[in-house]
């Protein structure tokens, strides 16, 4: 009986010292534990001199701590572990059946690790920059790409999303450029830094705290990637992510999270991470940025040596009483020789200083530089609205081509032909006062002017202008409508414009005796454009560069007609400011069809 009574004392006592390791465990229990793996990643979690355990993702689960003692009465044990790597971590929180480990060690959300690992929500975007080593040129076009980086090496961490972004690039742009490894807990841009032909991609608050320190490196504004964000992985079967994700979301702590993510970042640069996620210009609002940091640095050190130049003068002054006691003792002639060395070291000091602001103006002028490649993609708008206006003033001069050849005596047709041209050229006058109005150059974008749109209408007069083009290449413009009287709220003139480089394309690359097709169809709550043609198709090579812009394609225009390259990608722009999609289906030598999807 005893002996009974000691062995139900024991189970008891081991009972309770037994921490709950799953979430509704937890819950039930009031006492709980989780495992944290963890690797070195600067600034989320880290050693410091003192060998503690620092970093916003190290105090963000301490807070989590809290929150479960403070909500749920839940006394929380952390168990923070560090791992080999930072690829361990992963692979040990995939293959865990335990539901209470946590992975620490700055994970972007992506979707391929969402097949291994579970995600809290994401308490930070996640955006990734490539740099190079200092005084690397700026690339501007995709041949400068691969004439730079193919002379470069690469550097990245095994297992990440800065490796995944290189491999992309180098399989995406066929490049054949050297990557070199480093572990996870070195310091990627220390790397770079120490070498003039390196790059490799960081964390946008990594590269800014960097450059905010005095430090400098190139970035490269052509690849700047958003990612999901940043969480914590636990193993799939993992019921933690539900607490976590409420603790984000929790009103009472969005201030205490923000202020643990401005301690390590800066509240600056957090609160310009945090809003320029969602930037359409990112690249653009980044280089502001950096533009804003480098002029603050001039600042300071402008300041500081305003307080050197007082410093100085005190020292003058004081030189100036040692100076009336010379007169006296010749000690004091001592300490004035030591006390102008001290000036010449002082001197000679900020002659360095000076020197280096001049070095700061110079990386000032360089980012001006690179505001003026900015300033040269919106001129490359105004190309694109030059090639818009080709297309009616073609038309203007077909019809008048025609009015001259007739007999001096105007027929109907002739007067019909005046008319058109009078119609052409009014289109003209409202697509440059449209395009060409200063804000929309300055903003980079189109003022979407949305009115009821007469499909029918809209057609007819579509067709009739391409008409003769095609009667003198023995083309016949065919037109299918199951349904009749359809009408669109969008704006006008962009869709005309899309369907007027659709119908124009057909045309020019058709042979002879051959028939164009403009088929207008609702399906549900869209209405479908179809533009089809039996031209020579396009090449696969073709479809991955049919949207680009400045690119020849393998076809050529079949009656010599001139062909810039721009015309597909203003239908892709334009479409887009429609909210609309377009898409290409075509074999080669089957001919091709072109779809624009409109929300009716």
């Amino acid at each position: 009986m005893r002996f009974f009574l000691i062995s139900l004392t024991l189970f008891v006592h081991f009972s309770n010292n037994v921490l709950a390791d799953s979430w509704q465990q937890a819950k039930a229990d009031k006492k709980a534990e989780l495992d944290l793996l963890w690797f070195t990643s600067r600034p989320f979690v880290q050693h410091n001199a003192k060998q503690e355990l620092i970093g916003l993702e190290y105090e963000l689960i301490e807070t989590f701590g809290e929150y479960l003692q403070q909500k749920h009465q839940i006394e929380l044990k952390l168990n923070w572990i560090k791992d080999k790597s930072f690829n361990n971590i992963l692979t040990n929180i995939n293959s865990s059946s335990k539901p209470n480990k946590f992975g620490v060690s700055a994970f972007s959300i992506t979707e391929e690790r969402k097949q291994q690992v579970k995600f809290t929500n994401s308490y930070l975007p996640d955006i990734s920059v490539l740099v190079s080593s200092q005084g690397t040129p700026i690339v501007r076009d995709l041949e400068q790409v691969n004439e730079l980086m193919n002379n470069m090496v690469a550097v990245t961490i095994k297992g990440t999303t800065y490796e995944k972004h290189l491999l992309q690039i180098k399989e995406e742009l066929q490049m054949n450029y050297e990557i070199r490894y480093i572990d996870s807990d070195e310091n990627l841009l220390d790397h770079i830094s120490k070498s003039d032909h390196m790059f490799g991609f960081i964390d946008l608050p990594i590269y800014l705290i960097w450059i905010k320190n005095g430090r400098d490196l190139t970035r490269q504004n052509f690849f700047t990637i958003r990612g999901i964000g940043y969480g914590f992985i636990l193993p799939q079967s993992s019921d933690w992510d539900i607490p976590f994700n409420e603790f984000l979301a929790d009103e009472n702590y969005k201030t205490k999270i923000s202020s643990i993510i401005s301690k390590y970042l800066g509240n600056e640069l957090y609160q310009f991470i945090d809003s320029s996620y969602d930037r359409e210009q990112l690249g653009t609002y980044i280089l502001t940025k950096e533009k804003e940091i480098q002029l603050a640095l001039i600042k300071n050190a402008n300041l500081k040596l305003e307080e050197e130049k007082t410093y100085k003068r005190i020292l003058l002054l004081g030189i100036g009483v040692v100076l009336l006691f010379l007169a006296v003792i010749m000690y004091l002639f001592y300490n004035n020789q030591k006390t102008t060395k001290l000036i010449i070291a002082q001197k000679d000091q900020i002659e360095i200083q000076q020197k280096d602001i001049r070095q700061k103006n110079e990386q000032l002028m360089n980012r001006n530089a690179q505001l003026l490649a900015l300033n040269e993609d919106k001129n490359n708008l105004v190309n694109i609205l030059a090639h818009d206006l080709r297309s009616p003033l073609n038309n203007i001069l077909g019809l008048s081509g025609i009015m001259i050849n007739e007999s001096e005596k105007l027929s109907d047709d002739q007067k019909d032909y005046l008319d058109k041209i009078g119609v052409t050229a009014n289109r003209m006058n409202q697509m440059i006062t449209k395009i060409l109005n200063p804000s929309t150059l300055e903003n980079n974008n189109k003022e979407i002017l949305k009115e009821e749109v007469n499909i029918d209408q809209l057609v007819e007069d579509l067709v009739s202008r391409y008409r003769p083009a095609a009667i003198n290449k023995d083309i016949e413009i065919e037109v299918i409508k199951p349904l009749n009287n359809l009408t669109l709220e969008t704006d006008h003139m962009l869709l005309f414009l899309v369907l007027e480089n659709l119908l124009s394309n057909a045309v020019k690359f058709s042979p002879a005796d051959t028939i164009v097709s403009l088929k207008v169809d609702k399906k549900e709550s869209h209405i479908i454009f179809e533009v089809n043609d039996q031209g020579p198709g396009f090449t696969e090579e073709d479809k991955q560069l049919i949207f680009q812009r400045f690119q020849k394609l393998s076809a050529e225009p079949t009656g010599n007609e001139s062909s810039t390259g721009l015309g597909l990608s203003i239908v892709k722009k334009y479409v887009k400011d429609l909210g609309g999609k377009v898409w290409l289906e075509s074999e080669v030598g089957q001919g091709s069809s072109f779809f624009v999807s409109l929300n009716a």
